[in-house]
């Protein structure tokens, strides 16, 4: 078994709580909000997100609330899923969450409906041999309640299209059909994997009623999948490349982001495309900066493996974040040069400043990331040649250890009011605090953003002329 259902189980326990006291939680700050089926999903995601970590899966490659789209789908435009895993560009798991805790029969049949429009979506965009290999696996998590309404047996209609000897269904309630449908899905490989549980408000039980849809046989086709796509990864026989030449050679080449690149007929619509995506994902993190609840670990998990937001000289991420014993990165860039970019992010609500004899200087928690970032510098000095050796000799990868850089991210401007300091101020103080650093440099996520889409800016300016005039 891949991991406990436990915290989902609990999650779904929670909410039940809060639906008998009419769905009424109480924030940190005292005020009172109400918190519907929809906010059990996000919870829902989240937990299944922590667990997958758990699990052994890098955290920075789970995202959720990811919006994907389908090149070649029955999607007018891309879409939010609920999770998402990530590896080297391609989504290997797609999640759906669906919670139905209501009983009316027409929102069970909507949401029935959207996953098997979202499931065709996705099998039309893999669809065929070549395609087929880079399919992600297709994963529905869908909690329905156990009421009178959902467990008495009714006739089923006839369908409106027979066929001679076809047996007519008998009585069954809502709950069977509901896994009949996902049984169905399953053999029919639109689905890969679905966790169908029910549950039982007045008694507080959750179900698992169709085995081939349990918590577990969803963890383990998961886990599965992400090994085996791991694997042709490893291979060299699948990347975002590769991908971009199988769909160049179909008819929906114009829409195609990843990998399209390689090949000579798509280099125009590719770059515009990922220019485009590009700036849609800047301005989801801007977005996602000035948000109150936003902290640390959900910036990590939205900017993931985007290592392009930090600038043109940067080449990748490392594919370890423990280098040195006792240290975990949050984000270890490597240069074009071969040597190493330690990037410790902070939230965006972090204070920056705080008046000191009648000037602005920043915060405490400025300092105590700017320290924990050097201790991180200092122990690569000191162990940086014999890691060199063991990296190269143990691993084949050359880093140069000893002539490692930080950055620290921390706090924005457009939470500090400004009757504190204005975003003048503020810019102004991290800037004479950087200009009394050597080897490391303090930014605001302002910074960072706005930096990354000035350049972006450039590049849509420059994709956008003809490619004799570049």
């Amino acid at each position: 078994m891949p991991w406990e259902a436990q915290s989902i189980y609990d999650e779904i326990l929670k909410y039940l709580e809060l639906r008998e006291r009419g769905n009424q939680e109480q924030t940190a700050e005292g005020a009172y909000i109400t918190v519907g089926p929809g906010r059990l999903g996000a919870r829902l995601s989240d937990a299944l997100a922590a667990d997958m970590a758990i699990a052994g899966i890098e955290r920075y490659s789970i995202l959720t609330e990811a919006r994907i789209g389908l090149t070649g789908g029955y999607g007018l435009t891309s879409r939010p899923w609920d999770l998402v895993v990530i590896n080297d560009d391609l989504p290997v798991v797609v999640v759906e969450i669906k919670v139905s805790l209501d009983s009316y029969l027409n929102s069970i049949r909507n949401r029935i409906d959207e996953i098997v429009a979202l499931a065709a979506s996705v099998a039309r965009t893999f669809d065929g041999p070549d395609r087929a290999p880079y399919k992600p696996c297709t994963a529905v998590l869908f909690v329905m309640e156990e009421s009178l309404a959902t467990t008495r047996l009714r006739d089923t209609p006839p369908t409106r299209l027979s066929f001679p000897g076809d047996a007519q269904p008998g009585p069954s309630s809502y709950i069977d059909l509901v896994g009949a449908t996902f049984s169905r899905m399953l053999a029919d490989g639109l689905l890969d994997a679905v966790c169908y549980l029910t549950v039982d408000v007045k008694q507080a039980k959750i179900s698992e009623p169709f085995s081939d849809q349990s918590f577990d046989a969803f963890a383990s086709k998961m886990l599965t999948h992400i090994a085996t796509a791991a694997r042709g990864r490893a291979s060299g026989a699948m990347s975002a490349a590769s991908l971009g030449r199988v769909l160049s050679r179909g008819d929906d080449i114009k829409e195609v982001v990843s990998g399209l690149t390689s090949t000579p007929e798509g280099l125009s619509a590719a770059e515009a495309a990922v220019v485009r995506e590009r700036r849609r994902v800047v301005a989801d993190l801007q977005q996602l900066a000035l948000d109150p609840d936003t902290n640390e670990t959900k910036m990590h998990e939205a900017i993931g493996a985007r290592y392009w937001i930090f600038g043109g000289q940067y080449t990748g991420i490392a594919d370890r974040r423990t280098i040195v014993p006792l240290d975990q990165y949050d984000i270890p860039l490597i240069c074009a040069d071969g040597s190493l970019e330690i990037v410790e992010l902070k939230g965006p609500e972090v204070k920056l400043t705080r008046k000191y004899r009648n000037h602005l200087i920043v915060a405490n928690e400025v300092h105590a990331a700017v320290n924990q970032c050097l201790n991180y510098l200092r122990a690569l000095d000191e162990m940086g040649a014999a890691l060199r050796t063991q990296y190269r000799n143990e691993l084949a990868a050359d880093f140069d250890f000893r002539r490692a850089k930080g950055t620290v991210i921390i706090g924005h401007p457009g939470h500090t009011p400004s009757t504190e300091a204005t975003r003048e101020q503020i810019d102004q103080t991290v800037r004479s605090y950087n200009a009394h650093l050597s080897r490391l440099t303090v930014l605001t996520y302002a910074d960072l953003l706005e930096s990354a889409e000035r350049a972006l800016q450039f590049a849509s300016e420059e994709s956008s002329k003809p490619l004799g005039h570049r």
